[in-house]
């Protein structure tokens, strides 16, 4: 009888510790992190960023990207995304907009996707190969490639003004995209 108890005693311990873990919250209420967003390409494969787009020559792709957010603002979020790889910008393709108008980067080489008042959502970047003959493939990702520090666990910020932070996801921060 003894051991019974003993038995019931150590189930219900056991059984309190699964029943009083909750799920986390978006900044388990720590105020310093309410306008933390993230950033990210809708698509995942695996942690070795390996989700591909594939376009032929003259065709556009769009490219989701997801921007998480649980907490609103007044003003707008931006967020940056970049080019990177041996195909040229301009010649052998274009970053356009959805009616299909060119788009030009910053002085940075940052194209940018804005969202209103921080409101969570999908948008798309398109690519667009031109017809110049050329194949092979290029990076689009929401880290900039010349970023001496790199890509990291600790160097995760996409964007930071005084009103927000925007961190890009380590396991999803780019994608490939092939021209055929």
């Amino acid at each position: 009888m003894k051991n019974i108890i003993l038995l019931l005693i150590a189930f219900v311990s056991i059984s309190s510790l699964f029943v009083s873990c909750d799920e986390d919250e978006w900044s388990n209420g720590d105020p310093a992190y309410d306008h933390v967003y993230y950033v990210g390409f809708e698509d995942w494969a695996d942690y070795k960023n390996s989700v591909k787009f594939n376009v032929n020559q003259g065709d556009t792709v769009g490219i989701p990207v997801q921007f998480f957010s649980e907490n609103a603002l007044t003003v707008d979020v931006v967020t940056y995304y970049y080019i990177a790889g041996d195909l040229q910008l301009g010649v052998d393709f274009e970053v356009v907009d959805a009616s299909g108008s060119a788009l030009i980067p910053d002085s940075n080489g940052a194209f940018s996707l804005i969202w209103p008042e921080a409101t969570k959502g999908v948008q798309r970047v398109y690519v667009k190969a031109l017809s110049t003959g050329a194949t092979g493939s290029f990076l689009v990702q929401t880290f900039d490639p010349a970023d001496a520090e790199g890509i990291s666990y600790t160097n995760t910020v996409n964007n930071v003004t005084n009103d927000y932070e925007v961190r890009a996801f380590t396991q999803n921060y780019k994608v490939t995209v092939n021209i055929k």
